[in-house]
This record gives C-alpha cells, structure tokens and sequence, in this order.
C-alpha cells in the first residue's frame, strides 16, 4: 500500500489539536474556553478563547493545511477590527508562539 507525502502518518484530528492548543494556553496561565456552534453563537466565531489579566484573544484551531471558512475569516476581521488578537494555529506551538507574541 503506497504512503503519502507525510510517511503514512495521517494529519491529527482538530480535536485533538484543539485539546493540546488548550492545554499550552493553561500552562501559560491562560483561562481557556472552548467554544461550541449552536443555533444561538455567532456563525464562525473562532474556536477558543483565551483571556489573562484582563486580555482576552481568540484563536481558531485547523489541521495543518487546512483554511478557515468565509464566515470564520469574516469573524475574525470583526475580532481584529475591535483590536482583540486572533489568529488560526495549527498546533500547540503556534498558540505558544501567538499568546507569548500578545503578552
């Protein structure tokens, strides 16, 4: 059976990314919440929040080499043009790197 560019290995699951972005964001001393779609939630709001004295920041999870849809990159203009930090991560390194760049 052939293997694909990446050695055979298959890209993680956006939840599992999800889990560890969380994690790195608690250890940073970050309160961390996951945000859910539902019919009463803002279509395309980022998929977690982050918030430490007093600064709250967004980020939205992807698989690597995944993009973010219309109404999420739409949701993130709006976060970005209110001056609240967001961005797209596709491991917990990115969101190390994102949450030390915004302090």
């Amino acid at each position: 059976m052939p293997r694909g560019d990446d050695g055979g290995r298959k890209p993680p699951l956006e939840s599992t990314i999800t889990k560890k972005v969380m994690d790195q964001a608690k250890t940073m001393g970050w309160w961390v919440m996951k945000t859910h779609g539902t019919t009463y939630s803002l279509r395309g709001i980022p998929d977690v929040l982050v918030i430490k004295e007093g600064k709250a920041a967004w980020m939205e999870v992807k698989r690597p080499g995944e993009t973010p849809t219309k109404a999420q990159e739409h949701r993130m203009r709006e976060l970005a043009k209110a001056r609240c930090p967001v961005c797209v991560v596709c491991s917990a390194q990115d969101a190390r790197h994102f949450l030390e760049a915004i302090g």
